[in-house]
């Protein structure tokens, strides 16, 4: 049961970590196309067609259920390759002191695709308790153990208690960083976009939509601000679940559970 569990863990990392984001990468790249609409054949020099949302529904009801697996399976590997590209750009964020976590700092960063977070992986709260789980691992009370820690401390909650949320904070943590990265994307698109309708417009050819255009880029900016924040929060909760949950496998009270009590007679 234990390695059915682990492996159903392993299965929604890769589903809600990189398939689901790279699926929202490929749906704002639609949107934006939709967006653009005409002008997207003078941007792109007539190597682009136009595309709008009736094009869409009629190709999906156009869908039987072969062609619809034929479909399903290369787009599949699409949003695979897509959410892989978005976490190998937004590994590498930056620190950010909890004085800093305005949301203009944390937005501006966001944007430049250098998603902070917490220059601390848990509550300053939790540190003696964290104290006691390195003495239980035979770790020295250092800082720069933590990174030797808390894999060590993940293997022993995989193997001791399967239910943990180390596990859930972790998948939190990568789909909202993804997703705040995503919204930096179509910031960018949506700026791009713009400024190409504009030159589009002046030359005289058809525009884009602009209040849709502007109604994405003001929803871009909404999404790398809040995602960024849920994901510094998640960040920091993968931190604090890992020691509490080990300091009460190890140190806290064990579990009895109640005893029932015995039945009672009804005769005289």
């Amino acid at each position: 049961m234990s390695e059915f569990l682990a492996k159903l863990s392993n299965l929604s990392y890769e589903l809600f970590g990189v398939i689901l984001p790279g699926f929202i990468v490929s749906l704002i790249l639609l949107v934006v196309w939709v967006a653009v609409g005409p002008a997207i054949e003078l941007l792109a020099f007539s190597s682009i067609p136009p595309f709008s949302m009736v094009q869409l529904r009629t190709f999906l009801d156009a869908l039987s259920l072969v062609s619809g697996i034929s479909v399903i399976v290369p787009l599949l590997v699409i949003w695979y390759f897509l959410g892989n590209i978005l976490l190998w750009i937004v590994r590498g964020g930056a620190p950010l002191e909890e004085s800093e976590y305005s949301g203009i700092r944390r937005l501006q960063l966001t944007l430049t695709m250098r998603i902070p977070k917490p220059t601390r992986s848990y509550d300053s709260a939790l540190e003696p308790l964290l104290l006691a789980d390195y003495k239980a691992f035979g770790l020295e009370q250092q800082e720069a153990n933590w990174r030797v820690f808390y894999p060590l401390a993940k293997c022993y909650l995989s193997r001791r208690l399967p239910s943990s949320l180390v596990s859930t904070y972790q998948n939190k943590y990568t789909f909202h960083r993804s997703v705040a990265a995503a919204g930096s994307v179509l910031f960018w698109l949506v700026i791009i976009a713009l400024l190409g309708s504009l030159a589009v417009r002046v030359l005289g050819g058809p525009s884009g939509n602009w209040f849709f255009l502007i109604v994405l880029l003001i929803a871009s900016v909404a999404i790398a601000w809040g995602f960024s924040g849920s994901y510094m929060y998640h960040w920091k909760m993968f931190g604090n679940t890992i020691i509490t949950e080990t300091y009460s496998l190890i140190n806290g009270p064990d579990y009895v559970a109640p005893s029932e009590p015995e039945p009672t007679s009804n005769r005289p």
